[in-house]
């Protein structure tokens, strides 16, 4: 009888075993997929929405363009939103 009782208490504890690798397995994904969605969202953010006036403003700071140049063209840029 003994040899019974020992056999039910190990198959609980395979059972809870396999329980909590299940839960960290599901856990790890969530927090996954969780991380995943963040840095994309905070990448989409980060995006320059203005590209003319980045390469505007890279134009000036090679010397390509003059201030006077610059300010004209950021104005007419301005105008068009």
């Amino acid at each position: 009888m003994m040899m019974d009782g020992m056999m039910m208490n190990n198959s609980i504890i395979m059972m809870m075993c396999f329980g909590m690798f299940v839960g960290m397995l599901i856990f790890i994904a969530a927090l996954g997929i969780t991380t995943f969605w963040v840095i994309r969202l905070l990448m989409r953010k980060s995006r320059v929405e203005d590209y003319p006036l980045m390469i505007l403003k890279e134009s000036l700071a090679k010397g390509e363009i003059s201030e006077e140049e610059y300010r004209q063209t950021r104005n007419m840029l301005n105008q068009d939103k």
